[in-house]
């Protein structure tokens, strides 16, 4: 995903207003300053920031968190100023607001993104394997009945199926343009709807559509069983969690401070982040608690 082009981060910029959500442990001294965690302003970014925030103060680290700051227009400048010192992004997304192209290929999204970015004295620590993009969806019994797994499998249905999503889906080079170029895929008919919201989710459990857009980490998938089809032709551009750091703050600590945080990023995993998005947004779960259970059950953090 680029969230630029994939919607989420589309349409004008929100109001300047640092909103603080809650602090942790103040002061500090020369030696270990404090390590300011930041976040954008939706759920999923905010649960993140809890999950570095909680795994450094378990490891010892003083922690202050700054979240619900607003969009990356707010919060990116905060990073580079040293308002706050670290962020949970995304590889392709933010590659494409310093100026990039991101490809399908993670690994190279990742290096020029470090490159990209370099210059304003960050550092974009090891990639997650979760990533946050374009998806496109099924119900299981659709997955079940017509035997798909993949987005390559659609094309075994061509004609007879309809694709929901957003209205500018048609003219996306990652969405119904990919899918004819990419994949072959032909459908029945395209239903312009919402950016993976309430109006494509309703669609596609009432059989109005066959096929759905949705952002691959959305906790709707696991909330209602849905079938996230792999995109094996690649189409859809590298979306990795990156933990996005000021070089100053990792100067401070050391390798053991990046250590820390690539060993929480390498257990994240769509699947996870999904999970947590559907309790978080539907159960109405405290952040804080999900993101200590987290860790414990991945063994990141004792109990």
């Amino acid at each position: 995903m680029t969230r630029t082009m994939q919607w989420r981060w589309g349409g004008a910029v929100l109001a300047l207003t640092l909103v603080v959500s809650a602090c942790g442990s103040g002061g500090g001294d020369a030696s270990r300053p404090v390590i300011t965690v930041g976040s954008t302003n939706f759920g999923e970014q905010v649960i993140l920031g809890e999950i570095y925030a909680t795994a450094l103060e378990d490891a010892g680290y003083p922690v202050e968190r700054k979240f619900n700051l607003g969009t990356r227009e707010v919060v990116n400048p905060a990073l580079r100023s040293g308002e706050i010192d670290l962020l949970a992004e995304y590889t392709g997304s933010l590659l494409t607001f310093a100026g990039g192209t991101p490809s399908t290929d993670e690994e190279q999204t990742w290096n020029d993104l470090k490159e990209a970015i370099a210059g304003d004295g960050l550092v974009a620590l090891a990639y997650s394997p979760a990533q946050d993009k374009n998806g496109f969806v099924v119900t299981a019994a659709t997955a079940s009945a017509l035997g798909l797994a993949t987005v390559s499998d659609l094309a075994a249905h061509n004609g007879t199926l309809v694709l929901g999503g957003p209205p500018e889906c048609p003219e996306r080079a990652f969405c119904l343009v990919g899918l004819e170029e990419v994949y072959g895929l032909e459908f029945a008919g395209f239903r312009p709807l919402d950016t993976g919201g309430p109006l494509t989710v309703a669609a596609l459990e009432g059989r109005e559509i066959d096929v759905a857009l949705l952002f691959t980490s959305d906790g709707v998938i696991a909330a209602k069983g849905f079938v996230l089809l792999e995109d094996d032709r690649r189409l859809q551009p590298a979306e990795n969690i990156v933990p996005v750091a000021n070089r100053e703050t990792l100067d401070a600590y050391g390798d053991e401070l990046a250590a820390l945080l690539d060993r929480v990023s390498a257990s994240i995993t769509t699947a996870h982040l999904s999970e947590l998005n559907r309790r978080y947004s539907l159960n109405a779960e405290d952040p804080g608690p999900l993101a200590r259970e987290w860790l414990i059950s991945q063994g990141l953090i004792d109990g």
